[in-house]
């Protein structure tokens, strides 16, 4: 039981709840429910000790995971050790197979930054073909990260098309693999 409220408490850390996640947004991800948990279980334990961590930055870091593979995305200041930190962190969870990075030094404008990611989001909800729900993504001084599992090559490659279409983007990473079938 409480390895059972455990995962339950790590899913709903995720985000998954807080960002109005239903059933429907689970049936569909291209992962296994228990992939899915999986998943949220790491990034509760990373984000977690991101918070709790001494070192300064660590706690705007953000975190994804998608079968096991972590990317941890955001600012992080000239001479800093929040991202050394983060990479520790990430490689110390049980289940986390591999962690990429996606770090910037300097970040101009919050607001834009969301006005970019409003309009790349409005743009993937009004394609009929993707769901939006199953791409995260952070937008850092017009940097956009892109991570989730798709199941198809060319619905990843719709995705980062209509990132780079967007004004305002100056680069777009993807860590979206395809889902294995």
């Amino acid at each position: 039981m409480k390895q059972y409220l455990a995962l339950m408490l790590a899913f709903l850390l995720s985000g998954c709840i807080a960002m109005g996640t239903k059933g429907y947004d689970v049936a569909t991800d291209e992962r296994s429910v228990g992939k899915q948990t999986d998943d949220a279980a790491i990034w509760g334990q990373i984000k977690n000790s991101l918070l709790q961590s001494d070192v300064k930055g660590t706690d705007s870091i953000s975190v994804f995971c998608r079968n096991g593979v972590v990317v941890l995305a955001g600012v992080v200041a000239n001479g800093s050790q929040a991202g050394t930190e983060a990479v520790r962190i990430a490689h110390q969870v049980q289940g986390a197979k591999k962690v990429e990075t996606y770090f910037l030094t300097s970040q101009r404008s919050r607001m834009s930054d969301f006005e970019i990611k409003e309009k790349i989001h409005f743009k993937m909800v009004g394609d009929s073909d993707l769901k939006a729900d199953q791409i995260d993504m952070t937008v850092i001084d017009g940097h956009v990260v892109l991570v989730g599992v798709l199941g198809s090559s060319g619905k990843a490659e719709k995705v980062i098309a209509i990132a780079r279409a967007t004004n305002g983007v100056k680069a777009v990473k993807s860590f979206i693999p395809v889902a294995q079938q």
